[in-house]
């Protein structure tokens, strides 16, 4: 008797482990490709303007996607955000002298390619919106992410509040299409507007 129960622990043991190996390595493809979104999230994007001493990103705002309501159909992560590129005014004062919309896909799960746009907004202070500046569409063919930035807006000009609105495409592994939309829920200040 003790022998048929340590077999059967044996067993039972042997096919746990079994399992555990099998869903690791079922999950390690598509984390293998998470892992490749994160660190192309991280690298460098684009070089700033050549007389920005640094920029600062304001109004990120990121959204999941599910393909048909279901994480198990496909996941693509779209961000975007503005970014205002900073100078040397001399006399050891730093101003704002640029900003420009940006929109970033990250691949994550049974996504083939997205195609991504984003715009630029800005509201004066008689609250008319205004479209600022637009990127053209970008295609991210095979790569695990992809990003666009409008043309650069001199701040001095622009309004008081700006906004992106971001455009993604996404081709899904099952062939369909989706087309999604959205924008900044708030609009982020212009340092340099005079309102």
């Amino acid at each position: 008797m003790r022998r048929r129960i340590t077999v059967s622990a044996t067993v039972l043991a042997l096919t746990l482990l079994l399992a555990l190996a099998n869903v690791g390595s079922a999950a390690s493809p598509s984390s293998g490709r998470e892992a490749a979104a994160r660190r192309a999230a991280q690298q460098p994007l684009a070089a700033a303007a050549p007389n920005d001493l640094f920029a600062i990103n304001d109004g990120f705002v990121t959204k999941t996607y599910n393909h048909l309501g279901n994480p198990a159909n496909g996941i693509l992560t779209a961000e975007t955000w503005g970014e205002t590129g900073w100078i040397d005014a001399g006399g050891g004062l730093v101003d704002p002298n640029n900003s420009q919309g940006v929109v970033r896909a990250l691949k994550q799960s049974k996504v083939l390619r997205v195609a991504v746009r984003v715009e630029l907004w800005g509201t004066d202070d008689t609250n008319t919106d205004l479209k600022l500046a637009s990127s053209s569409t970008v295609n991210s063919g095979t790569a695990a992410s992809v990003q666009v930035r409008t043309p650069e807006v001199d701040v001095r000009t622009a309004p008081c509040l700006l906004w992106t609105r971001a455009f993604v495409t996404i081709r899904w592994s099952d062939n369909r299409l989706s087309s999604v939309s959205f924008e900044m829920p708030v609009g982020y200040f212009n340092p340099d507007a005079h309102c």
